[in-house]
């Protein structure tokens, strides 16, 4: 739907599962959108990140993975959990409203969220700003600080670096894009892969 709005074509589901961002550009832009390529830049970011009012309306298309809410739920009984999310202070209250829609647990939680400015760099506004890696182990340091953190579950290979150097000692890879392999997980530090959440039914983290 993103790339719909941006490029004003249609792009396949399996593109958007096997392709990096950048890869998706060079394949279905114009070329005329390519001389514009920064423009462009911005305003995919602006509506994922709910900046643009296109992004607001897209949020009737989003929908939980299945058995996420039913495993969290049985979590935040023994434990608190941080939603660590790449959405954006702006996004505070729509993020709360659709964990409660889809009946993700809000208490004894703690969501944690990027500031607009940690997507400098990635929307093309400042090529010297933090990485989305860099921002979400500065996010990360905080919460170890605060709490003994025991597991992390994430579909991004790239931010498992993060949680070993912060010794979290179950490091759950979510196999969920088409794009990575367990191996991407685990060669980056995940201590195990699943692949749904349904798999992690009564296993309840070690305190």
């Amino acid at each position: 739907m993103v790339w719909r709005l941006v490029l004003k074509c249609e792009v396949p589901l399996e593109a958007v599962e096997t392709l990096s961002l950048e890869q998706i550009f060079i394949k279905f832009a114009s070329s005329e959108q390519k001389q514009r390529a920064s423009e462009f830049q911005r305003r995919f970011w602006d509506i994922v990140l709910c900046l643009d009012e296109a992004g607001v309306k897209s949020l009737h298309l989003h929908e939980p993975f299945p058995f996420a809410a039913e495993v969290l739920r049985q979590w935040s009984r023994h434990s608190t959990l941080a939603y660590l999310t790449g959405r954006t202070e702006n996004m505070r209250q729509i993020t709360m409203n659709e964990l409660r829609k889809f009946g993700f647990p809000t208490e004894n939680t703690e969501l944690v969220m990027f500031s607009p400015e940690d997507f400098a760099r990635a929307r093309g506004a400042d090529p010297s700003g933090l990485t989305l890696v860099d921002a979400k182990a500065r996010l990360l340091s905080t919460i170890c600080k605060m709490h003994n953190v025991v597991r992390v579950v994430d579909d991004y290979p790239g931010y498992f670096p993060a949680y070993k150097q912060f010794n979290i000692p179950d490091r759950i890879g979510l196999l969920r894009s088409r794009r990575y392999t367990p191996q991407d997980y685990i060669t980056r530090g995940a201590t195990r892969v699943i692949q749904n959440w349904k798999e992690l039914e009564n296993d309840l983290p070690n305190h």
